[in-house]
């Protein structure tokens, strides 16, 4: 066997500069794990760090004063976000409300995606007609919360039975002795338009969902809160000074009150929640959908245990149907809060200047500070924002996209760097939804 040899000259020294060159704006990181792990980022320099976070978090805004961000570097399929959101100006009679939501997708991202599509015209064709009543006069806000509240349960009531009428009513008086095969062929239709796999992957997964209405005369707030995001509003005193003010608890497995609730409502279940989570699953114990964990566990192991699809962790869901005794666990009544907002006065008292609405990949990126040290730190941001570009100035500043680059490491060019481009298949941020309105 002939061996041959091929030989290289040596570099030259442009060859060396221009090798350099291509390493220069490359550094390392164990991104604060502290292990021997090292992954590689690319450090940035302004414009082009500023043109990338633009890029991975799509900001948009409205002429109503709604900015709105949602992020998630991790570029793999399997990573792709599962938040969604939704802004809609609604013109009625006395002028046009604003309606703005979050849905923070867990399992999958179809549920929040039909909420984010879907919800908001159900809710204003519950809305329009009591608009219409009220005339001239100021609708009552009691009633107002009553229809926030019914939209939302009728909306979630409307998910699962959309997927029970996917199953024949035969299947569904005998379902425990269905051939399983059967079951399969009907709700895994992708090749035959989808319409059974769609309605039963919107009713298995789930999500959280931050809903708010502002009347046209900005006086009234509605928040409703299904889940674990959060609302903030930002006010500012007579003398400049911004401060916060959580508007919605989280309902999730760490509020002791949730915990509580569930406990009552399943008594002699330990693991009705376990580890924080519910059935030692699930984090968020209010969603829309989420039916696997509503209706009898017959309907998971007989039918959302075979749907084929990339996103169901099969050995968990097998693990929780045991815990499944006296469903639901998971709840679909919301919180409802009405607030009377402080408009400018032209006399230098105290006003309400904006509202935050998030996803919890916002509070994540603030591990280890108070939800109320959070919220103050959030707020401080955008009121500086506001206070340096009023509304009206030119350039308008996007507040989300504020907050967001204040999240992810503000002025410090390399952490905002390495959180925009470090090169890991699993993502290492959660979805991140920042929705803010100015009120001023």
């Amino acid at each position: 066997m002939t061996i041959q040899v091929v030989s290289l000259s040596p570099a030259s020294h442009d060859d060396n500069r221009n090798a350099l060159e291509e390493v220069r704006d490359f550094a390392t990181t164990d991104m604060d794990r502290g292990g021997p792990e090292r992954w590689t980022y690319r450090v940035l320099n302004e414009p082009t760090l500023t043109q990338e976070l633009s890029r991975l978090s799509c900001p948009k805004s409205w002429r109503t004063g709604v900015d709105a961000v949602t992020f998630q570097p991790c570029q793999s399929y399997h990573s792709r976000s599962q938040d969604r959101y939704a802004v809609e100006e609604w013109p009625m009679p006395g002028g046009t409300w604003v309606f703005t939501g979050v849905f923070d997708g867990h399992m999958n991202g179809d549920t929040s995606e039909l909420a984010a599509r879907k919800f908001p015209s159900h809710l204003r064709q519950a809305l329009e007609p009591r608009i219409r009543t009220a005339g001239p006069r100021p609708p009552n806000p009691e009633s107002i919360s009553e229809i926030i509240a019914q939209a939302i349960i009728q909306f979630d009531d409307l998910i699962i039975s959309r997927f029970l009428n996917v199953l024949p009513e035969s299947y569904r008086a005998n379902l425990h002795n269905v051939n399983p095969s059967h079951i399969r062929q009907l709700i895994n239709d992708k090749a035959r338009g989808g319409q059974c796999y769609m309605r039963t992957a919107q009713a298995m997964g789930g999500t959280t969902a931050l809903i708010t209405l502002t009347d046209p005369r900005r006086e009234n707030l509605w928040v409703a809160n299904l889940g674990d995001c959060q609302a903030v509003l930002g006010s500012r005193d007579s003398s400049g000074r911004w401060s916060a003010s959580l508007i919605n608890s989280l309902h999730n497995g760490s509020n002791p009150q949730e915990v509580r609730r569930i406990r009552s409502e399943h008594p002699g279940e330990p693991d009705c929640v376990r580890c924080e989570r519910v059935a030692g699953f699930l984090a968020p114990t209010r969603a829309l959908g989420d039916a696997w964990l509503k209706l009898p566990a017959t309907y998971t192991y007989q039918v959302f245990h075979n749907i084929e699809a990339d996103w169901i962790a099969r050995h968990d869901i097998r693990a929780c149907v045991p815990r499944l005794l006296t469903p639901p666990y998971v709840s679909n009544q919301p919180d409802i809060f009405h607030r009377r907002l402080r408009p400018p006065s032209g006399h230098g008292g105290a006003v309400d200047g904006f509202l935050i609405l998030c996803s919890d990949g916002l509070q994540d990126m603030y591990d280890g500070l108070s939800e109320q040290r959070m919220a103050d730190e959030w707020v401080g941001v955008i009121g500086r924002e506001i206070d340096a570009n009023p509304r009206g100035s030119r350039g308008r500043v996007n507040l989300a996209m504020s907050l967001l680059r204040d999240a992810l490491g503000g002025n410090d060019t390399r952490l905002v760097s390495r959180n925009l481009t470090v090169e890991m298949e699993e993502r290492w941020v959660d979805d991140t939804t920042i929705v803010v309105q100015r009120l001023l």
